[in-house]
């Protein structure tokens, strides 16, 4: 681990990196396109049955797929070529895109096909994003950990500002079956920006089957650096964010404003704005504030600012709340995976981060479509609510302390009976 009193790497030093850039610069284009796809997909869920349910399994068949296969996209990308899997998840999801936007475009996809499609691209995402995940580190090195990890987080939620505003916009004037199209195409933008860059390979070692595809697990279970955060980082997707899938409903039912309207995409925007400054505050102005410390006080400040927005009837307040609470939201995760990752040998960091890929968009996938029938048996404001009295709670029992590198040598030790829990 880094010495916590040395300066944090710049931001300038990681740019510098070619192939760290090529990357980035692609990801941000194509998770544009795919904030461009979610809200016209909320909308068109919304729009389809008018009901937050279906809202619900909508985000879980985008999400539910990390459930279950970011587990083996994890063991994958410490054990094959993580170039040749960034290809082919990448062309995967393209592919499906365009029969999605394909089937839209004939004016009568049924709810079945709909979410049908929305599944199978989720498992090339699912696949994908432990890849990914696994690889930007180590095109900059260790020593620019943190500042990449702000970096990325910062490009997922500039798209966030963009995505919605734009295909809001776009859908608008072109269509939804267009904006879903732009999406598919988006994806050319990664592969083309793998295919010319040089991706480390993995050193791994491991050989048994367990070890390749549980290593994560195996690692969770001795080490309180890996269980901790990934387990905070679970209860805060499962019962604090569902207001996210829930947004077209929030916004309809409580501020009156209409989903296919441009005041709501951007309202959604302003949300990924304040995301957008929370990522980018762990790399700058928090680079020197202890992560732990980070992350209680954002969990606090987020309760609030959830709080607020659950009894929200005005859209003109809506703005600097939905800010403030997207703010908060995006401070706590980018703090946690970086002090998680900080923790992790580059051999492993593909089975750990599928963890952690489960843990916020698996979780997230079936709390919404739990979260859904919650809405509709009592209220929009009740869930947004409960999710901010959770996230109170969790800002006081958290707890997260520093300790040892994990490694594939953690993982040949678990079952020394001499050795001892993190």
């Amino acid at each position: 681990m880094s010495d916590p009193q040395q300066d944090p790497p710049r931001i300038r030093d990681v740019i510098s990196h070619r192939d760290f850039s090529l990357v980035l610069a692609a990801s941000f284009v194509s998770n544009t396109g795919r904030w461009m796809q979610q809200v016209v997909l909320g909308v068109l869920a919304w729009e389809l049955t008018g009901s937050s349910t279906f809202l619900g399994l909508v985000v879980f068949a985008q999400m539910g797929p990390m459930l279950v296969l970011s587990v083996i996209g994890g063991g994958l990308a410490d054990s094959l070529d993580r170039k040749l899997l960034l290809l082919v998840t990448q062309a995967w999801q393209g592919v499906w895109g365009v029969v999605l936007a394909w089937q839209v475009a004939d004016g009568d996809i049924s709810q079945t096909t709909l979410i049908g499609l929305v599944f199978i691209i989720g498992v090339g995402q699912a696949l994908y994003a432990p890849a990914f995940t696994a690889v930007l580190p180590s095109l900059v090195g260790r020593e620019n950990l943190s500042a990449a990890i702000s970096l990325n987080s910062m490009q997922v939620n500039g798209s966030r500002v963009i995505g919605p505003a734009l295909g809001a916009w776009l859908a608008s004037v072109l269509g939804v079956p267009s904006v879903l199209l732009i999406n598919a195409a988006t994806y050319l933008f990664v592969i083309g920006a793998v295919a010319v860059v040089t991706i480390p390979p993995t050193s791994s070692r491991s050989r048994s089957f367990g070890d390749r595809f549980l290593g994560g697990l195996r690692l969770a279970r001795v080490s309180s650096q890996i269980r901790r955060p990934l387990l905070t980082m679970a209860t805060f997707a499962a019962f604090c964010l569902p207001f996210i899938g829930q947004m077209p409903a929030l916004a309809e039912l409580n501020l009156g404003v209409d989903p296919e309207s441009q005041t709501y995409g951007v309202l959604y925007a302003t949300f990924g704005l304040g995301a957008l400054a929370g990522a980018a505050s762990v790399g700058t102005v928090l680079a020197h504030v202890p992560r732990p410390v980070t992350v209680r006080v954002a969990l606090g400040c987020f309760a609030v600012a959830l709080a607020v927005l659950s009894v929200l009837r005005s859209p003109t307040a809506a703005y600097p709340t939905f800010f403030a609470v997207g703010l908060f939201y995006f401070t706590m995760p980018v703090a946690l995976s970086t002090f998680l990752q900080e923790h992790l040998a580059d051999e492993v960091r593909g089975r750990v981060m599928a963890l952690w890929t489960l843990s916020f968009g698996g979780v997230v996938s079936i709390s919404n479509s739990i979260m859904g029938y919650v809405v509709e048996q009592t209220s929009v404001s009740a869930v947004v609510f409960f999710g901010s009295c959770v996230a109170a709670v969790l800002a006081v029992v958290v707890r997260l302390e520093p300790g040892p590198e994990v490694s594939e040598a953690t993982l040949r030790a678990r079952n020394d009976p001499t050795g001892t829990d993190n």
